[in-house]
């Protein structure tokens, strides 16, 4: 009988090659329980981003409802006439100026004239700037 030696020496190989071979299944299915976990994460805060866009298009779309109601002409009239008291204006007249007019009174207003001093003549500043400027 031959001996052919310690039979672990020989299958040492062969288990270093089948931890190796775990550890990478074992590594690549946890990376992708972890990139699943992720993506559950993502979907879930998508979901809330679009509950979020609907609920403000609801209020938006209330909000537009309310401003066209504020703004129809028989809101105002009704709110002008009970909540102000105004009334319709009877007798409206148009009063026209002529251009002319408007000219000559123009050039009816002349500017006063400022009394100047003896010390007004003496300071360079006093007559650069005023507050009635």
């Amino acid at each position: 009988m031959q001996y052919t030696g310690c039979r672990h020496e020989a299958e040492r190989p062969h288990s270093s090659l089948f931890v190796i071979c775990f550890l990478s299944v074992f590594i690549c299915a946890a990376a992708l329980g972890t990139i699943r976990l992720y993506g559950l994460y993502l979907e879930h805060r998508i979901s809330e981003t679009a509950g979020k866009i609907e609920a403000c298009k609801e209020i938006n779309l209330e909000m537009s409802k309310k401003y066209s109601e504020l703004l129809s002409p028989a809101r105002i009239y009704s709110y002008a006439r009970e909540e102000l008291g105004m009334v319709n204006a009877e007798n409206i007249k148009v009063v026209r100026v002529n251009n002319s007019d408007v000219m000559t009174a123009q050039a009816a207003v002349y500017p006063t004239e400022e009394k100047t001093g003896f010390l007004d003549y003496i300071n360079p500043f006093v007559r650069k700037a005023h507050a009635k400027d």
